[in-house]
């Protein structure tokens, strides 16, 4: 990419960061790049006013088409390649601010922008804890304006929504009370006014939702999946090519577990095998405590086992999901570091308490799950999955790079990641094997009721009946699926992501062993699977354009 080229990518990174400043220093709205110049702006929560976004829309198109004129007069390979993932960015970003207009009818979308924002002032990077006060305080004085921004903005609401907006605002308000006792400063500094402010508008907020009853529906449908493959994800697969990918790895892995269940205990069903199993050394761990020590179990193994370029070290702290986060995040999930400064930490949290909401038979089941597979699911979340390829993209030296993430490569890997604890010789037991196929029969499900839902070709029905014949009841299968419609799409990023990255991998034969694969795999940059295709088609000496500072 020339040097113009750079300007005007940092013009639109830097437009992002000062008017999106939540949304792009946060993994969780992944239609928004991770614009570094959002550091500045600890101190402003986004502004979802309707006349705010037409200009944001007018001015992304404007972008959109400057790097549309690029790419028609770029003939080097690699800077056409950045410039693709920079109108892959904008179109994401058209999709879900101009097509879908999901703030107008996502209540979870204002509650994510406050609540993220706010535990952003406090636990990002400052100078000293007077910055680190202001701007926490400046952030909760703007609530009550975003949550009156929602109530303006808001209309039907898809019923999957309403119900975790609705219990989120619970959460959030169990939050504010945890603020109110540990927030910085002294009385007198004026936080505890803006708490109680910002816990006055959150109940009105609540009230809203209660007296707007959502639509059924609508809650699974997401008309513009085929448009978020194309354009968001950057893939040229149709979703019945996608649904076949998913079919097949189902039947794959039935098969595989009906022979292990034969193998291990003929007579018995495989899902009996499963909830029976806890691994010994580690039922009577603490929960966060076990996952600790396997982040360094995990660490050591894999930096003496072809991954020793990469920083295995990165700053990681594991903890429980905070309060606010329990009713959209998923048991286990990891929150990456925003930027490279080395004070800043990434997060995998683990929710080992689940809401009053939900039965006591679901808490014993999700702390056995946690402990059956803690495994596959710190590999996934930690090293060498997420932890590893986030800390790989914020070092690279390009600038798009570093700061475009795609969804379907994330996923990918951390789901492909799995796999490397039994190529590698980690786990090695027939159990964890059945553990593995489990997890993968269950990714397997998910991309299924995700294409299915959203295209007809399967009813909701039929998708609880996938998740209760992978192992699941049917009160979590029920709560798996109103989550997956938070966010639908996203499902179908760990099957097609791994797939995609197998196929790759298969392409790149001889050429390059497996841990050149993984090293020029990553330092590439998170680019379209089907481009990497065609370098490596034409792969002879292996240079890495992305490149590590």
């Amino acid at each position: 990419m020339t040097d113009s080229h750079y300007d005007m990518a940092d013009r639109y990174f830097a437009y992002l960061g000062a008017h999106f400043p939540v949304m792009c220093a946060s993994d969780e709205f992944t239609f928004m790049p991770r614009a570094q110049a959002a550091s500045s702006y600890y101190d402003r929560l986004d502004s979802l006013d309707a006349d705010y976004l037409e200009d944001c829309i007018r001015a992304v198109k404007e972008f959109r088409s400057l790097f549309a004129a690029c790419v028609r007069e770029e003939t080097d390979g690699e800077r056409r390649l950045d410039l693709d993932l920079l109108q892959g960015s904008t179109s994401a970003l058209l999709l879900e601010l101009e097509q879908r207009r999901s703030w107008r009818y996502d209540p979870l979308l204002y509650l994510k922008v406050a609540f993220i924002g706010l535990d952003h002032a406090l636990t990002k990077p400052a100078a000293n804890n007077d910055e680190r006060r202001v701007r926490f305080q400046a952030r909760l004085e703007a609530i009550p304006r975003l949550l009156r921004q929602a109530t303006t903005n808001l209309g039907l609401m898809p019923e999957s929504l309403h119900q975790a907006a609705v219990a989120m605002v619970g959460d959030c308000k169990a939050y504010l009370g945890e603020l109110g006792r540990t927030a910085p400063g002294e009385d007198g500094d004026g936080w505890k006014p803006a708490i109680r402010g910002a816990g006055e508008a959150l109940a009105a907020f609540g009230r809203f939702l209660a007296a707007h009853p959502p639509i059924p529906g609508r809650d699974v449908v997401d008309p513009d999946l085929e448009a978020r493959l194309r354009d968001h994800f950057l893939s040229p697969r149709a979703l019945p090519e996608v649904f076949r990918i998913a079919q097949e790895e189902w039947r794959e892995n039935l098969r595989a577990l009906e022979a292990l269940q034969g193998r291990l205990a003929p007579g018995r069903r495989w899902q009996e095998l499963y909830h029976d199993y806890c691994p010994a050394e580690v039922e009577e761990l603490d929960t966060i405590a076990l996952y600790r020590r396997e982040l360094v179990r995990l660490s050591r193994f894999f930096r003496e086992h072809g991954f020793a370029w990469a920083d295995l070290g990165a700053e990681l702290e594991i903890r429980e999901t905070p309060i606010y986060l329990r009713s959209i995040r998923s048991a286990a999930s990891f929150s990456a570091a925003f930027s490279a400064d080395p004070r800043e930490r990434s997060f995998f949290y683990i929710t080992t308490r689940l809401p009053e909401r939900r039965s006591e038979e679901s808490g014993i089941l999700l702390r056995k799950r946690l402990h059956r597979e803690y495994k596959f699911l710190a590999a996934h979340e930690t090293v060498p999955g997420h932890q590893l390829l986030d800390a790989v993209r914020r070092r690279l030296k390009n600038p798009v790079r570093r700061q475009i993430e795609s969804p379907l490569f994330y996923e990918g890997w951390a789901y492909y990641a799995e796999s490397l604890l039994t190529e590698y010789g980690y786990v090695a037991s027939a159990l964890d094997e059945l553990v593995d196929r489990k997890r993968r029969l269950w990714r397997a499900a998910r991309c299924q009721i995700d294409v299915g839902l959203a295209t007809g070709t399967l009813g909701r029905q039929e998708g609880l009946r996938l998740l209760t014949t992978t192992g699941f009841s049917p009160e979590e299968a029920t709560a798996q699926v109103e989550r997956f419609a938070i966010n639908p799409g996203y499902q179908v990023c760990y099957t097609l992501g791994r797939y995609e990255i197998e196929g790759l991998r298969a392409a790149a034969g001889s050429r390059l062993d497996k841990d050149r694969f993984h090293r020029y795999l990553l330092e590439a940059g998170e680019v379209p699977f089907h481009l990497l295709a065609r370098r490596l088609a034409g792969l002879e000496v292996v240079e890495i354009h992305g490149g590590e500072e």
